[in-house]
């Protein structure tokens, strides 16, 4: 009994410092990336909301607008900036220190996400090619001849990407098609199929 309880608040400890180590990232964003607010202002929203009921958190910002984090846990933040504008930020565990992948998604009025790995003090390790991991399948309502010539018009790929929110170490991505019709998308709409990848440590593959 001693010895499930020593597990348990050693699991609570890791668990409140992974916590810590994300809000801090979060909250240390450089301008560069996080120019919509102030330190101290990112600060004030990730304190008033309740992670342990996932709780949103909204403040208004000087220059208008609303901004808001949405999803609040140990693993995983998700923050909206504007209307147009979403940012998640997930704790990875790496062979040394935990890493941070940090995912920008712009819906104009399709999305297209951005996705890049930093270590803890903001320093860029690496960007990921998702457009040669999403996957698209023939529907049964399109013909072989008509899905290849929407293929072949769809010279923009735009991709869209979302760390899971039951699992922070797989990355769900898939096409966003930009360049459709309203019919032609409801046409090609199943032949967007969600890809999963996975953590291995260094990358999603």
């Amino acid at each position: 009994m001693k010895r499930f309880f020593s597990i348990i608040v050693l699991a609570t400890i890791a668990i409140a410092s992974q916590a810590q180590s994300l809000q801090k990232f979060f909250i240390n964003a450089p301008d560069s990336i996080q120019p919509y607010m102030k330190k101290l202002d990112r600060e004030a929203l990730v304190m008033s909301a309740d992670p342990s009921k996932d709780t949103c958190s909204y403040m208004n910002i000087v220059y208008g607008g609303t901004v808001s984090i949405t999803h609040l846990t140990p693993e995983l933040i998700v923050f909206n900036p504007s209307k147009t504008l979403t940012q998640e930020f997930a704790i990875l565990p790496s062979e040394g220190d935990s890493v941070y992948c940090v995912i920008s998604t712009y819906k104009a009025p399709e999305g297209e996400s951005c996705v890049k790995i930093y270590d803890k003090n903001w320093t860029w390790l690496s960007t990921l090619n998702l457009t040669d991991k999403a996957k698209l399948v023939k529907p049964d309502s399109i013909s072989e001849a008509r899905f290849e010539e929407i293929i072949q018009t769809q010279e923009i790929k735009m991709t869209l990407a979302s760390i899971d929110k039951k699992n922070s170490q797989q990355l769900n991505i898939e096409f966003s098609m930009p360049l459709m019709n309203s019919e032609e998308k409801m046409s090609f709409l199943p032949a967007i199929v969600q890809t999963n990848l996975k953590w291995n440590g260094k990358t999603f593959n």
